[in-house]
């Protein structure tokens, strides 16, 4: 007799198709790991559900006009209800409220274990970046309370793992697990860096991913060598970016496209020669793998994933050091058998460690906690 596929629910805040907020890895990620699992997505936001891959079943709020924690009371509901008709085998929850906390609930109330994802501020950032969860009170104890009594938590960057274990107050192993994009969405180009020179920022405007020192090592830039910058992402049209750049006067060497849909990035990753990326605090950071899969070579800062591989694989420079991005950027493009060796080494990175690879450490983690959990005392 062939063996049932383990249950998953899986709790997310519209985390496999909710325009925007649908995060492209992790629908990548729960469409490979539906072959081993039967899963179960309780989006606490509506959503989409045609976005989702048809091999996970969606659950998520009606569409009446109520408070939201009445909402994510009867999205929990259901998903105690799915489980008592065929019971679950792991609740994983992605970020912290209010996911993580239904996910605690009912993980206690049915002897479940649970996996808590943590992929962006959750665990907080460097002592001078007012952002993230722990630095709004009631969720910061919220935060903590969900982490100490989560079976797992997860994070996806060695980078990451080092504030999740000086900030969550848990006696627990965080456990390292890379989320990678699915490469086969990108065409490597066997690209030489040539003039004018094509650079590219992909991202929302934000001061933690820190646009001020993007712009100020760009004019640096161009005041050496010809040049262009296209920025992709949302809210660059404010007056203060529009005063900066006329301000270092590079108006007229800028495009920006406002936001684009993931599908359409290739198009414009296949026409760049580098990527900026000057944030302050990174995770895994989906951009920087899809540009070393394009052939596009990083040039960014010492946060993230680009900390957890090192300059082997791209230009790094401590946050906030214009001058000095600006310098050994220069230094790159008069250096083009290292643009093509940085170029090729971290294509060869992203292809040995993509999306199978992710896959199968989540697969084969997951269902370890499975098994530790039934044999000490779950069912």
């Amino acid at each position: 007799m062939k063996r049932s596929k383990p249950r998953l629910a899986l709790l997310g805040m519209g985390t496999l198709g909710a325009g925007n907020l649908g995060v492209p890895v992790m629908i990548d990620l729960f469409e490979r790991l539906s072959a081993d699992f039967n899963v179960i997505f309780y989006s606490f936001l509506p959503i989409d559900d045609s976005l989702v891959p048809s091999s996970i079943v969606v659950r998520q709020p009606v569409g009446l006009r109520i408070p939201g924690r009445v909402k994510y009371f009867l999205v929990a509901l259901r998903c105690l209800w799915d489980h008592m008709l065929r019971p679950f085998s792991l609740f994983f929850s992605v970020s912290i409220y209010p996911t993580s906390r239904w996910a605690i609930v009912l993980g206690r109330l049915l002897n479940r274990p649970v996996l808590v994802q943590l992929i962006a501020t959750e665990a907080g950032t460097s002592p001078d970046i007012s952002f993230g969860n722990l630095t709004i009170p009631w969720l910061r104890k919220i935060t903590l309370d969900v982490c100490r009594k989560a079976d797992v938590v997860v994070v996806v960057a060695d980078y990451q793992k080092k504030f999740a274990v000086k900030n969550l107050q848990t006696r627990k192993e965080i456990a390292v697990l890379p989320l990678r994009i699915n490469t086969k969405k990108f065409s490597f180009q066997d690209r030489t860096v040539s003039y004018p020179v094509q650079f590219i920022q992909i991202a929302f405007y934000s001061a933690l991913k820190d646009q001020d020192t993007l712009f100020a090592a760009f004019s640096k830039i161009a005041q050496k060598i010809p040049c262009h910058l296209t920025v992709v992402g949302e809210g660059f049209h404010v007056p203060k970016v529009q005063a900066m750049i006329a301000d270092l006067q590079i108006a007229d060497k800028v495009t920006f496209t406002g936001f684009v849909e993931n599908d359409e990035l290739p198009k414009y990753l296949n026409s760049a020669h580098i990527l900026l990326h000057t944030a302050l605090f990174e995770t895994g950071c989906a951009v920087i793998q899809e540009a070393m899969a394009s052939g596009v070579v990083v040039a960014g800062t010492n946060v993230g994933i680009l900390s957890d591989i090192g300059d082997e694989y791209a230009v790094i420079v401590p946050p906030r050091s214009p001058e000095y991005l600006a310098e050994k950027i220069i230094e790159l493009v008069h250096d083009p058998a290292r643009y093509e060796k940085i170029r090729d080494t971290a294509y060869h990175f992203i292809s040995t460690y993509g999306e199978e690879w992710s896959y199968r450490n989540y697969r084969d983690f997951v269902a370890g906690v499975i098994e530790n959990k039934a044999k000490n005392g779950g069912t």
